[in-house]
């Protein structure tokens, strides 16, 4: 699976909005719109919706990238121990302590051989955060980066699109995140409505998850099949100190968000009203 071509329209957040909108599943679309009339109650704005999904997309890139800054030095290491080895190695199953173990040794010799070293060694992470978040909409990414459907200006046609697995909670590809209904549900009940529940810490869990996935992109380039899919689960989040630092990453982070989606909705609408009466 190659890079793809994406207009550059939709890595604007005006258009990723409309996008959104376009995409959501009937349950989101009704959750945005509620809350996008409580505002419209109190304010006339134009596109509530878009201010409320905008703001969600900015509120779940600034939550990313805290997590980032607080797991960076761990990642810096951790990713050494990313599973560069995309062949199946004859009676050795990576996802086991003793073929972990099989597998870091190889690569650190690998890593001595000069003209390989940059072959199994990470990349430099540049942007730790996907550029495409694509709130409530049950749509694949895969199936929007299979069918090219953001090469061009126009929406995509949804007949083209194929939908998440009915057990998965998010879905990334090539640099695209779509967040399932019900985590962006549990988000918004804590984001907005500031309500904490187990839900709400497992809805950030899927966001650690799929930043990590763009974060492997990052570090060792798209790598989509289902052994490598599978290994790269287990390096994430199966062995050794980095999920536990994670959790607690997590845990730390999630009460410093509790409402504060509702604050800078509130903060754009004023913002949006200056600018308004400006004569």
């Amino acid at each position: 699976m190659g890079k793809q071509a994406i207009h550059h329209k939709w890595f604007q957040p005006s258009h990723m909005s409309e996008l959104t909108e376009y995409l959501q599943s009937v349950p989101s679309f009704e959750l945005t719109k509620k809350i996008a009339l409580q505002i419209s109650e109190e304010s006339f704005p134009t596109n509530p919706m878009r201010i409320v999904i905008e703001n969600f997309t900015t509120q779940t890139r600034s939550f990313m990238q805290d997590v980032y800054k607080e797991l960076q030095p761990e990642l810096e290491i951790h990713s050494y121990n990313y599973p560069f080895i995309t062949a199946r190695i004859p009676f050795v199953n990576y996802e086991s302590s003793n073929g972990r173990e099989t597998f870091a040794r190889i690569q650190s010799r690998l890593r001595r051989i000069p003209g390989l070293k940059a072959r199994y060694s990470p990349r430099k992470i540049q942007s730790p955060v996907m550029p495409i978040i694509l709130p409530g909409v049950d749509y694949s990414a895969e199936s929007l980066v299979n069918s090219l459907a953001l090469e061009n200006e126009g929406l995509p046609d949804k007949s083209k699109l194929g939908w998440q697995h009915l057990d998965a909670f998010a879905d990334y590809c090539l640099g695209i995140m779509a967040l399932g209904r019900e985590t962006y549900a549990s988000l918004i009940d804590a984001w907005y409505y500031g309500s904490d529940s187990d839900s709400y810490f497992q809805a950030l869990e899927v966001l650690a998850e799929e930043m990590l996935h763009h974060i492997s992109d990052e570090i060792a380039g798209p790598r989509y099949t289902e052994r490598s899919v599978s290994r790269e689960h287990y390096w994430m989040k199966s062995y050794g100190e980095f999920p536990e630092r994670l959790d607690i990453v997590l845990l730390r982070l999630k009460d410093e968000y509790l409402g504060r989606l509702e604050k800078s909705i509130k903060q754009s609408r004023v913002e949006s009203t200056e600018i308004s009466v400006v004569p």
